[in-house]
């Protein structure tokens, strides 16, 4: 029985070891098969990048809108590469490349200039001689303004404009121009100046005669776009007219002179037409500019025409500069039975402004 438990308690203890030795065993392999299916399941996958970066947002991408513009235009902001524009108007759109240049609404036009003229004109006064006053006979005493008073033919002359848009197609304007010319010398022929000699021979003889003209013309009143397609606008306009004149002329060695003074009320309605010649890279703009308008009422008749090209700026915060330049005439002519006074400017003008 001894023996026999003996070799019982052997046979269990082999087993016991054995058993042992197997775990030890078994749980080894299952180790590192359990890290080469972490491994493997890693490698299944993408290859991670070395350097990980947020994800952005996916955005969709939709093809670039050409800018539309609606009345009134907005003028495009400086860029290098000039954008093609595709306004809308009433008849439909239409490509444009080029915008004529103006204020918005709020915004004020506000520019100065001067006029190289020629000064030209005639004066009467009294208007009629007296073999033929109340022009009986046809005659009228006029004399010229260069030949007969002596006074400068040409003359710098300072030229303003003002301008305030206070509605997409309404505006207003007040401008002007304003000059005063200093003369003398020996009349061409006799110079009949003032009531005083109207049954006279006026100034001649030999005689030399000093003369001094002031001139003043203003004008304020609205300003209607009437048609703007992008490229070009046509306005139309309706002023008041104020004109006062001065002119003295006296004669140093024979102690006589005088005074004529007097000032016009009228009005003058008319046509403005702009055209968008180019825009540059740098959102330049080149156009032309042409007014016209005729002046009527209380017997004086005249003109107002002016031609010429404008260069327009780009500034920051919607405004811009630009320098104008061409040729203007402008005339005015009253008539009553006293006295008859004929007046005209004309030649090249420059002009620099800005619209803010």
């Amino acid at each position: 029985m001894l023996r026999r438990n003996r070799t019982t308690l052997l046979v269990c203890l082999a087993l016991l070891l054995s058993a042992v030795l197997a775990g030890a065993a078994w749980s080894a392999p299952s180790a590192d098969s359990q890290a080469k299916i972490v491994n493997t399941s890693q490698g299944a996958g993408p290859a991670a990048p070395r350097d990980l970066k947020p994800n952005k947002p996916i955005i969709k991408v939709k093809p670039a809108a050409i800018p539309t513009c609606v009345y009134p235009f907005a003028r495009p902001a400086i860029m290098k590469v000039k954008p093609e524009l595709a306004c809308a108007f009433p008849g439909g759109a239409q490509w444009v490349d080029c915008i004529v240049p103006g204020p918005e609404v709020g915004q004020w036009d506000v520019s100065a200039g001067v006029l190289f003229a020629r000064l030209r004109g005639k004066v009467a006064w009294p208007r009629y001689p007296w073999w033929g006053w109340g022009g009986w006979w046809g005659a009228q005493d006029d004399t010229d303004f260069t030949d007969g008073i002596q006074l400068p033919a040409h003359l710098v002359v300072p030229t303003w404009s003002v301008t305030y848009q206070f509605r997409p197609t309404w505006a207003v304007r007040y401008s002007g121009l304003a000059f005063e010319a200093n003369g003398g010398g020996q009349p061409s022929g006799f110079v009949r100046f003032g009531p005083q000699q109207q049954f006279g021979f006026g100034f001649g003889f030999n005689q030399n005669i000093q003369s001094k003209y002031q001139h003043a013309y203003h004008r304020v009143g609205l300003l209607y776009s009437a048609l703007r397609t992008g490229r070009s606008t046509v306005k139309v306009f309706a002023d008041w007219v104020h004109a006062e004149d001065k002119m003295a002329v006296g004669c140093p060695s024979c102690l006589t002179g005088s005074v004529l003074s007097k000032g016009t009320d009228a009005a003058i309605t008319g046509i403005e037409i702009q055209k968008c010649l180019k825009t540059t890279s740098n959102g330049a703009t080149f156009s032309w500019d042409c007014k016209a308008g005729a002046i009527f009422l209380d017997d004086v008749e005249g003109y107002d025409i002016q031609g010429g090209a404008q260069y327009t700026i780009p500034l920051n915060s919607g405004r811009s500069g630009y320098l104008k330049g061409g040729y203007r005439v402008v005339e005015l002519k009253k008539t009553q039975n006293d006295y008859l006074l004929k007046n005209s400017v004309d030649g090249g003008f420059m002009e620099f402004g800005f619209i803010f």
